[in-house]
């Protein structure tokens, strides 16, 4: 799986087929538990699946870089810094889902959404982030960093 075209397919494969699962099956859903008191569930679910694809964007993107990045010739030779910069990209996608989230809670505040509601959404947002960042590079790491991610 970390042959080169492979591992971009699979991984941006996996993230469309986990952002429709998400935002499509479990968000229609999720959206109608929830009581608002301003807006509908369908605005709710609106604002919800563009913050889920923005996740996914970002974790598929952020994947696909570490890909090409780790393919390289000379990273081979700079295994130090090659494992800096999997830490930083992998901080950087914790700091997204946390921003994301902020975001929404930021959108719905008026509506009065239970706490329980927005760990859901962090759950769903730490899947399409550093979860699925952390996922994809453990199993589908170029050769010269396979054994770079955390718990490798």
């Amino acid at each position: 799986m970390n042959k080169s075209p492979l591992n971009y397919l699979l991984c941006m494969a996996l993230g469309v087929v986990l952002w429709v699962v998400t935002a499509i099956f479990y968000g229609g859903a999720f959206s109608e538990a929830l009581i608002l008191a301003n807006t509908t569930p369908e605005a709710f679910l609106g604002h919800l699946r563009i913050v889920l694809g923005v996740a996914a964007f970002a974790g598929v993107f952020n994947c696909i870089y570490w890909f090409y990045y780790g393919s390289l010739e000379e990273v081979a030779g700079k295994l130090g810094e090659a494992k800096r910069f999997w830490r930083v990209s992998f901080i950087l996608q914790i700091i997204l889902s946390v921003a994301l989230l902020f975001i929404l809670v930021l959108m719905n505040l008026s509506e009065g959404v239970h706490t329980s509601f927005w760990l859901i959404i962090f759950g769903l947002l730490s899947l399409h982030t550093w979860f699925f960042f952390w996922l994809c590079t453990y199993f589908m790491s170029p050769r010269p960093v396979k054994n770079i991610p955390l718990f490798r």
